[in-house]
C-alpha cells in the first residue's frame, strides 16, 4: 500500500490562500473605516451640542443685561406720559434711575425726535438738538420705534456726545394716540457685553463673533469677535432684543475633530484588517494541514476497519459473553450474542463496575477469579448469578485469562461467560427432589414391578417405626394391618394398581410395635415407553388427629361452645325432623322462645364471668324440666329455645309456667346468690307455621309481648300480634323514605306567661301523614324510629325546621323567647349531637338561646356521666335545657341537682287530676318549690282548665301550655296566631 502525499495539497491552493487573505484585509479594511467616519461623525455632533449649549447660556445672559437697563427706558416713559409731556421733573428722576440702573450711561428725552434734554449734560452736550428721525445712522431705528410704538434697540452706533453704545427709545405717545416723541437710555457697549461674559468663552477653548444685521441693510454688522470669522463660525445662537435681534456664533479654537483621536482609529483600523487578514491565511493554512491529515487518518481507519472485521467476525462465532475488565473491576468492553444474556444493555455496562450489577457474594466470586488469573495467569470454574433485564437471572461459568501487558498499561482480563442455567437448573432439581423425598411429612415408598421397597425416606420410618434395613426388600403393603400373613401377598391397592394405573383412599395402618392408626394413602404406578410397569410410588400420611378434630368440628358446628347445648343449626334440624314426625301423630309441636329480663344487669355488674355461670346454670335446670326426646337450645346471648313436640296445648303451658317456676329459685355463683325471671313467646305447629323460621320468628314475637306485658310470664303467638308486627314491618319500611318524599310537618303549641298570659315560647311536635297509612300517631312511629335508629335523621329535620321557623318569626318582629324540640334517648347519647345544634343553629342564623332542647329523666340517667359531659357542651353552646315529663320517671334529685337545667316540665299526667287527687297537688307543689330552690323555671304541660290555671299560678309556676290555650297548630296558623297575639308596632 503506497504512503499517502502530505504536500501536494497545501502547495497547490498557496495562491488560492493569498488571494484569499488579500480580500478579507480589505474587507477589514473597509469595515474600520465605516466605523471611524461614524465614531468621527459622532463626536462631531456632540461638540456642536455642547458649543450651542454654551452659546445659549452666553445669549442669555446678554439679553438679561440689556433687558435689566433698558427697564429703566420704561419707567421714564410711563413718567413722561403722566405729565402729559412736562419735562420739567425729567433731570431729577433720570438721575435717580441712573443711579439704580448702573449699565445706563445717559438718558434723554427727545420730543418729535429731537433730543432737548440730556442726563447727564456733562460730556453728552453734542447730543443736544440731535434729530433722531433724520440722521442716516439712526433714522431707520428711530422710524421702527415710533411705528411698532415698542421699546426698539438701536446699535451699536457711534453716539453723538462720542463713544460706541446702544440705545433704546420708547415712543411716548399722549391722548388720542398723538406722537409725542421719545425717551431714551444710552448704554456703553463695552458695560453691556461685560454682562454677556464672553471672555469666558474664550477661556472654554471657544472663538466667537457677536453680530447683528441692521434694519435696512443686508450686510452683517460685527459687534465683538474673538480668534475667528463669522463665515469660519458654525454654531449659532439667537439673542432676541427689544424689537432687534443679535447673533451670537462660535466654534471650538482646534476645531471640531480630534487629530489625534482620528489616528489612533485610524491605525487600530488598520491593525484590525491586518490581523484578520492574517488570520484568515493561517486559517487556511491549518485547513488545507487538517485535509492532508484527515486523509492519512481514513487510509488508517480503513486498515484498522478490516483488521477489526475479521476480529468481530472471530467474536461473534463465539456463542458466549466476552468481556474485557480492568482490576478493579470496570467494564472495558462486552460482546454477547444475546442481548438478555446481560445485566444491562452494553452501553450502560461500559465504564461501570460490574458490582453495580451483581450481588455482593456473586462480586465477590468475580474477584477471587480475578485475582487468581493475575497470579497463575489463567482461572476457571467459577459460577455466578446474573439478573437480567427481563426480571429473571441466568447462571453463568466464568473463565477467565488474564490479558498481555502489551496492551494496557495495567492489568486487564479477558473474561469468558458460559450460560449454564439450564444445567444449574438440572442439578437443582436433582437436588430439590432429593430434599422433597427426605423432608417431606409424608411417607414416601418407592417398590419395584413386584412391589417389593427399594427406597423409602424418613418419614416412613417414623411413621410406620420400620427402619430401612427392615423395610428394604419387603412388600410395600408392610405397614398394613392385614387379615393374612404380612410379606406373602401384595395387599389389595396394589393388585387394583396394576390394573388402573392410580389408587388412593384410606387404609388401616399398624406401626410396628402393634398400635393402629388411620392412613391416607395414594399409590400411582411407573411404566417404560413400552407400558410396562416399573415401579410403584406410595404416599401415605397418619391421618389419625385429623379425623379426631373433624369430629370436634362436626360437634362445635352444633353445639353452643359455652353450654354444650344444640345450638341454632341443630336446633333447625330436629325441629324440621320433629315436624314430619308430628304431621301422621297426635298432639303439637311447639317452639318456646326464652328471653332472660335484665340479663345485661349481671355482665355490667359482676362481669362475663358471672353471667356465662349463670347461663351454664340455667341450661342444666332447663334440661332438667324437659323429655330426652325435647330439645333445649342456646341461641346466643341470654336467649335460649325449648322444642317439645307430641303434646297437648295444655301440656305446652304447664311447661312453660314450670320453665318460669325452675328459674325463679335463686342461683349461687361465686358467693353471690342472683335471682333471674324469663320472658316467653310460644308458636305451635301446624297453627302457628310449618317450617322452622316461621316458627322461631312467631315465637320471638310473643316473647317480646311477654316482656311489654311486665316480663316474667309467657304468651302465645296470635294473630293479632302478626298483624301488629306486619304494620311495625310496614311503618318501619315506610319511615325510611319519610324524609325524602317530605311527609312529615311539625306543629307547634304556645307556650305562655302564667301571669301576663303571653306566648313567650313554642313546642315543636312532629306530625306523620303518609299517603297509605294515613295519619300516624308519634307514640306509634317514635318508638320504631328509635329502634331502627332512623331517630337521628328524623330529629335533625326537627331540629333544622323548627330553628329556620323561629329565625323567620324573629325577623316579623315577633316576639318569642324559645322554640323547644324534643330529644330522643338516642339522640341525647350520640356523641355528635353539638355538632349537630351547631350546624342546624348556623344554618339557620338563629342565636343559640332561643333553641330550648328537651329530654326526659331516662335519658339523662342511664349513663350519668356521659349525660353530664353531653349538657356540659350543650350549655357552653348557649343553648337552653329542660327536663320534659318531670316525676315520671326516677327523679333523682341527686342527679337534678349535678344537671345544668334551665327549665323542669310537670308532666301533664299531675296537672289532669290536679282538682280531685291531693296527691297530685302535692307533687305539683314540690317540683315547683324543688325548681325554685335550685334556680330553674317550671312549664306544666297539658293545662285544660280555669281551675288548673288558677292552681298552678297560685303556687308560683312560671309557664304553662294546654288545650286551654291552643292545640298544637301547623306553622302557618301558629304564625297567624302569633301576629294576632303581637301588638302592632
Amino acid at each position: 500500500m503506497a504512503e499517502p502525499s502530505t504536500s501536494a495539497p497545501s502547495l497547490l491552493n498557496a495562491p488560492r490562500t493569498n488571494t484569499v487573505a488579500w480580500l478579507v484585509f480589505t474587507l477589514g479594511l473597509l469595515l474600520s473605516t465605516a466605523l471611524i467616519w461614524h465614531l468621527e461623525r459622532q463626536d462631531q455632533q456632540q461638540a456642536r451640542a455642547l458649543a450651542n449649549d454654551v452659546a445659549t447660556d452666553h445669549a442669555r445672559y446678554l439679553e438679561r443685561g440689556i433687558g435689566q437697563a433698558l427697564a429703566a427706558n420704561k419707567a421714564l416713559a410711563a413718567a413722561v406720559a403722566q405729565t402729559h409731556g412736562s419735562i420739567q421733573a425729567f433731570e431729577e428722576t433720570a438721575r435717580h434711575l441712573i443711579v439704580m440702573y448702573p449699565e445706563v450711561s445717559a438718558m434723554s428725552l427727545a420730543p418729535n425726535g429731537v433730543i432737548q434734554v440730556v442726563v447727564p449734560l456733562v460730556g453728552n452736550e453734542g447730543a443736544l438738538g440731535f434729530n433722531q428721525l433724520n440722521s442716516p445712522q439712526q433714522q431707520h431705528e428711530a422710524e421702527r420705534a415710533r411705528d411698532s410704538n415698542q421699546l426698539t434697540l438701536a446699535g451699536p452706533m457711534p453716539l453723538a456726545q462720542g463713544g460706541t453704545g446702544i440705545v433704546g427709545r420708547m415712543p411716548v405717545f399722549l391722548e388720542a394716540g398723538k406722537f409725542w416723541g421719545f425717551t431714551n437710555v444710552t448704554l456703553r457697549l463695552e458695560s453691556v457685553l461685560k454682562t454677556a461674559r464672553l471672555e469666558r468663552l474664550t477661556a472654554r477653548g471657544y472663538d466667537y463673533v457677536l453680530w447683528r444685521v441692521p434694519p435696512g441693510s443686508d450686510t452683517p454688522q460685527i459687534i465683538q469677535a474673538a480668534g475667528t470669522t463669522l463665515s469660519a463660525a458654525t454654531v449659532h445662537q439667537r439673542i432676541e432684543l427689544p424689537n432687534s435681534e443679535w447673533m451670537l456664533s462660535v466654534m471650538p479654537r482646534s476645531g471640531w475633530l480630534n487629530p489625534t483621536t482620528l489616528l489612533m482609529r485610524a491605525l487600530a483600523g488598520l491593525l484590525f484588517a491586518s490581523l484578520v487578514g492574517a488570520l484568515t491565511k493561517l486559517l487556511l493554512h491549518l485547513k488545507a494541514h487538517e485535509a492532508n491529515l484527515e486523509q492519512m487518518v481514513n487510509q488508517r481507519t480503513q486498515q484498522l476497519q478490516d483488521a477489526q472485521r475479521q476480529l468481530r467476525a472471530t467474536i461473534d462465532a463465539i456463542p458466549d459473553v466476552l468481556m474485557e475488565l480492568d482490576r478493579e473491576g470496570h467494564y472495558i468492553s462486552v460482546h454477547s450474542p444475546r442481548p438478555d444474556m446481560l445485566a444491562a444493555p452494553r452501553e450502560a455496562l461500559i465504564g461501570k463496575r460490574f458490582t453495580e450489577f451483581l450481588p455482593e457474594k456473586d462480586s465477590r466470586i468475580v474477584f477471587n477469579a480475578l485475582q487468581i488469573a493475575e497470579t497463575s495467569g489463567w482461572a476457571s470454574g467459577f459460577r455466578l448469578q446474573v439478573p437480567t433485564r427481563d426480571g429473571h437471572s441466568k447462571w453463568f461459568e466464568l473463565s477467565v485469562a488474564r490479558k498481555s501487558p502489551a496492551f494496557a498499561s495495567e492489568a486487564h482480563f479477558m473474561v469468558l461467560s458460559r450460560d449454564v442455567t439450564e444445567r444449574v437448573q438440572a442439578e437443582q432439581e436433582l437436588y430439590l427432589t432429593s430434599q422433597v423425598f427426605r423432608q417431606s411429612s409424608e411417607a414416601i415408598v418407592i417398590s419395584d414391578a413386584m412391589h417389593r421397597i427399594v427406597q423409602i425416606n424418613p418419614a416412613y420410618c417414623r411413621l410406620s417405626g420400620f427402619g430401612a434395613p427392615e423395610a428394604i426388600g419387603q412388600l410395600a403393603s408392610l405397614d398394613m394391618a392385614q387379615s393374612g400373613a404380612p410379606g406373602e401377598l401384595p395387599a389389595e391397592p396394589y393388585l387394583l394398581v396394576q390394573r388402573t394405573g392410580q389408587w388412593e383412599g384410606e387404609t388401616q395402618g399398624m406401626h410396628r410395635n402393634g398400635t393402629p392408626y388411620q392412613q391416607y394413602r395414594t399409590i400411582t404406578a411407573l411404566r417404560d415407553e413400552q407400558g410396562r410397569l416399573t415401579h410403584c410410588i406410595t404416599l401415605f400420611r397418619d391421618i389419625t388427629q385429623q379425623r379426631r378434630d373433624q369430629e370436634r368440628i362436626r360437634h362445635l358446628a352444633h353445639f353452643d361452645a359455652l353450654t354444650g347445648l344444640p345450638n341454632r343449626s341443630l336446633l333447625s334440624e330436629r325441629v324440621t325432623q320433629a315436624i314430619q314426625n308430628q304431621r301422621t301423630a297426635e298432639g303439637c309441636a311447639a317452639l318456646l322462645f326464652l328471653d332472660l329480663d335484665h340479663f345485661k344487669n349481671i355482665n355490667d355488674s359482676l362481669g362475663h364471668r358471672v353471667g356465662d355461670r349463670v347461663l351454664v346454670a340455667l341450661a342444666r335446670r332447663l334440661q332438667l324440666q324437659l323429655r330426652p326426646q325435647d330439645t333445649v337450645a342456646r341461641m346466643g346471648g341470654d336467649e335460649f329455645v325449648v322444642l317439645v313436640y307430641g303434646r297437648q296445648m295444655a301440656d305446652v303451658e304447664a311447661l312453660a309456667q314450670k320453665l318460669l317456676d325452675s328459674t325463679a329459685a335463686p342461683f349461687q355463683i361465686d358467693g353471690h346468690e342472683l335471682t333471674i325471671s324469663l320472658s316467653i313467646g310460644i308458636a305451635t305447629y301446624p297453627v302457628d307455621g310449618d317450617g322452622f323460621d316461621t316458627l322461631y320468628q312467631r315465637a320471638d314475637a310473643a316473647m317480646y309481648r311477654a316482656k311489654q306485658s311486665g316480663r316474667n310470664r309467657y304468651s302465645f303467638f296470635t294473630a293479632e300480634l302478626e298483624a301488629r308486627s306486619a304494620r311495625t314491618l310496614h311503618i318501619a319500611n315506610a319511615l325510611r323514605r319519610a324524609l325524602e318524599r317530605e311527609q312529615f310537618a311539625l306543629h307547634y303549641q304556645p307556650q305562655l306567661d302564667t301571669h301576663t298570659k303571653a306566648v313567650i315560647g313554642a313546642e315543636a311536635l312532629i306530625r306523620w301523614y303518609h299517603p297509605e297509612l294515613g295519619q300516624v300517631s308519634p307514640a306509634e312511629f317514635i318508638p320504631i324510629a328509635e329502634s331502627t335508629g332512623l331517630i337521628i335523621g328524623i330529629g335533625d329535620w326537627v331540629m333544622r325546621t323548627a330553628a329556620q321557623d323561629m329565625r323567620r318569626w324573629l325577623d316579623m318582629g315577633i316576639t318569642l323567647r324559645t322554640v323547644s324540640v324534643n330529644l330522643s334517648p338516642l339522640q341525647f347519647q350520640h356523641h355528635h349531637l353539638p355538632e349537630q345544634v351547631a350546624r342546624n343553629l348556623a344554618h339557620a342564623r338563629l342565636p343559640a338561646q332561643h333553641l330550648m332542647l328537651e329530654l326526659t329523666e331516662s335519658a339523662a340517667v342511664d349513663d350519668p356521666a356521659a349525660a353530664i359531659a353531653m349538657l356540659d357542651r350543650l350549655n357552653r353552646q348557649g343553648v337552653r335545657i329542660a327536663l320534659d315529663d318531670f316525676g315520671t320517671g326516677y327523679s333523682s334529685l341527686s342527679y337534678l341537682k349535678r344537671f345544668q337545667i334551665h327549665k323542669l316540665k310537670i308532666d301533664q299526667s299531675f296537672v289532669r287530676d290536679l282538682e280531685q287527687d291531693a296527691n297530685d297537688r302535692a307533687i305539683i307543689v314540690a317540683i315547683i318549690h324543688i325548681a325554685k330552690a335550685l334556680g330553674m323555671d317550671t312549664l306544666a304541660e297539658g293545662v285544660e282548665s280555669e281551675a288548673q290555671l288558677d292552681f298552678l299560678q297560685a303556687q308560683g309556676c312560671n309557664f304553662v301550655q294546654g288545650y286551654l290555650f291552643s292545640r298544637p297548630l301547623p306553622a302557618p296558623q301558629f304564625e297567624a296566631l302569633l301576629l294576632a297575639c303581637t301588638p302592632a308596632s
